[in-house]
C-alpha cells in the first residue's frame, strides 16, 4: 500500500504535495503533466507488483488473504451528491488550469460548509500529529533556506542525472515535499523535462526508505494499531531495488 500510494501518485499534478508546488512553481498545465507521467506511474505500479510476487510467496497464492466484513454505513444522499459536484467542479479547475493549491482550499472549504454534520465531527478526524510534523518540516526547510546551507548542493545540479541524485538523496533526509521546496531554488534554467524529473524523482525516491515520504509513515502508523510492523529494514528490502529500477526508467522515460 505504501509503495503504490508513492508510485500511483507520480501520474497528476494533483496526486500529492509535492506535485502540487511543483505545478505552481513551473506553471505545468494538469492535462501536459498527465500526458508525461500517467504512463510512468501504471508501468511502475506494475513493476512493484511483479517485484511483490517475487519478495513475499504468500502474494502468489490465489486464495482471499483476508476475510474483511464491511461495515454498514448510513450514506446521506444530499451530501454524497454535494461532494460529487465539488469533486467533479475541482477537476474541471485543475483542466481549466486554475492554480491547483487555491482550488483545492477552496473546496475543502465548501465541503466544510453544511447544517447536516457539525464541521467538529470532520475536524476530530484531521491527523493532527502528522500537520504538527508537516509544519517542523516546513520550519526546518524555511531555516535551512535562510542558513544558506544547500549552498553547497547548488554545483551538484547541473545536469539531470546530478539533479536526480540529490533529489533522492535530500528527499530520504527531509522528505519529499521540504526537498521540492529546497531544491527548486537551486535548479538553473529549469525546462519542463527538469520539473518533471524533479516531480516523478521526489515522488519515487519516497520508497526508498520508511522515512522517504509521508504516506509510508501513515502506513507504518495504521498498520501498528492492527498488532504488525512495518520495520525500516524491512521495508528498505522491499523500497530499495523497486526505487532503483523505477528511477532509472524515470531518467530514460523523460530523457
Amino acid at each position: 500500500m505504501a509503495g503504490a500510494t508513492n508510485l500511483g501518485s507520480v501520474a497528476t499534478l494533483s496526486g500529492n504535495p509535492q506535485n502540487i508546488l511543483i505545478g505552481s512553481f513551473s506553471g505545468i498545465g494538469y492535462l501536459d503533466f498527465a500526458k508525461a507521467l500517467t504512463p510512468l506511474a501504471f508501468v511502475s505500479l506494475a513493476i512493484q507488483v511483479v517485484w511483490l510476487w517475487c519478495l513475499y510467496p504468500e502474494v502468489r497464492s490465489l486464495r482471499p488473504y483476508l476475510k474483511v466484513e464491511l461495515p454498514r454505513y448510513h450514506i446521506f444522499k444530499p451530501l454524497l451528491a454535494k461532494s460529487l459536484l465539488i469533486t467533479t467542479g475541482l477537476l474541471g479547475a485543475f483542466l481549466l488550469g486554475i492554480p491547483t493549491a487555491e482550488a483545492t482550499l477552496v473546496a475543502a472549504g465548501l465541503l466544510l460548509v453544511t447544517r447536516r454534520l457539525k464541521p467538529e465531527r470532520i475536524l476530530q478526524k484531521v491527523d493532527w500529529d502528522l500537520l504538527l510534523m508537516f509544519c517542523g518540516l516546513f520550519i526546518l526547510t524555511e531555516g535551512v533556506q535562510k542558513l544558506g546551507a544547500l549552498e553547497s548542493f547548488a554545483r551538484f545540479v547541473h545536469d539531470p542525472l546530478s539533479i536526480l541524485g540529490v533529489t533522492v538523496l535530500l528527499s530520504n533526509l527531509v522528505s519529499n515535499v521540504p526537498a521540492v521546496l529546497l531544491l527548486h531554488h537551486l535548479i538553473p534554467h529549469p525546462s519542463m523535462q527538469t520539473w518533471l524529473l524533479l516531480a516523478a524523482a521526489s515522488t519515487l525516491a519516497g520508497n526508498l526508505t520508511l522515512l522517504g515520504s509521508v504516506a509510508n509513515l501513515i502506513v507504518a502508523e495504521a498498520v501498528a494499531k492492527k498488532g504488525y510492523r512495518l520495520t525500516f529494514g524491512e521495508h528498505l528490502r522491499f523500497g530499495l531495488p523497486l526505487t532503483v529500477v523505477t528511477l532509472a526508467l524515470t531518467y530514460f522515460w523523460i530523457f
